[in-house]
């Protein structure tokens, strides 16, 4: 995995490298988040100091950087969380004891990744939410475009990816796709169109719009009937 590493310390940066280097990872550091920008596309992950953590984060994750951020340091873990809210980050690295880094750091990245359920329909939004937390994600929920653009507009709340439904008043799905599909600010959101359409419309209108895939509520709540009655 690529790893972006944001400190200007030159001691940090070589514990990072002696820890995760040995198991694969390549690391990429610097003090200026502008200067990290150029290798966010394939890049898994961002480490950032306390200090720098929100600004960093903030002009990544605009730059395109999809990966898990973290905010790393030897402070208190209860600090560590406290900047991570702050600065919007997916989670924390301790970065002592140096022995149990690798170890602490695949767990971190392999954090929950957030979901963000857009359907009109509240109980089949429930139902969606229910099953996807169930599976180990976080989940959001709005029932218009309108409350899923202030979702999405924040950072802290930006989802990794949107469960779509197709038919929404005022704005449909197929819009709203179209506006997350061509804002460059939205461009590591993956979008799913979860809709009750036949397989072959949702398919067509799903590759019109550039769309990252379907599913179709049919599949979903036919099997929830079946198995709660």
């Amino acid at each position: 995995m690529k790893i972006l590493v944001c400190t200007d310390s030159a001691v940090v940066t070589e514990l990072l490298r002696l820890a995760l280097e040995p198991s694969g990872h390549r690391l990429e550091g610097h003090a200026d988040p502008a200067a990290l920008a150029a290798g966010v596309r394939d890049a898994g992950a961002l480490l950032a100091e306390p200090d720098r953590a929100r600004q960093v984060i903030a002009v990544l994750r605009d730059r395109g950087f999809a990966g898990r951020a973290l905010v790393m340091g030897d402070q208190p873990v209860e600090l560590l969380q406290a900047a991570a809210a702050e600065a919007g980050a997916d989670g924390v690295l301790a970065l002592g004891p140096a022995d149990d880094l690798p170890r602490r750091f695949a767990l971190a990245v392999g954090g929950r990744r957030r979901v963000l359920v857009v359907d009109d329909s509240e109980i089949t939004a429930r139902l969606l939410a229910e099953e996807l937390r169930s599976a180990g994600f976080d989940v959001l929920t709005a029932s218009d475009a309108e409350s899923a653009t202030s979702l999405i507009l924040k950072r802290a709340t930006r989802p990794d990816l949107v469960l779509l439904d197709i038919h929404m008043p005022k704005v449909s799905g197929a819009q709203f796709c179209r506006f997350i599909k061509k804002n460059d600010m939205f461009r590591s959101i993956k979008v799913i169109f979860c809709s009750g359409d036949s397989r072959e419309k949702v398919a067509q209108l799903a590759e019109e719009c550039g769309a990252d895939g379907y599913v179709l509520k049919d599949q979903f709540l036919g099997k929830w009937i079946v198995e709660n009655t």
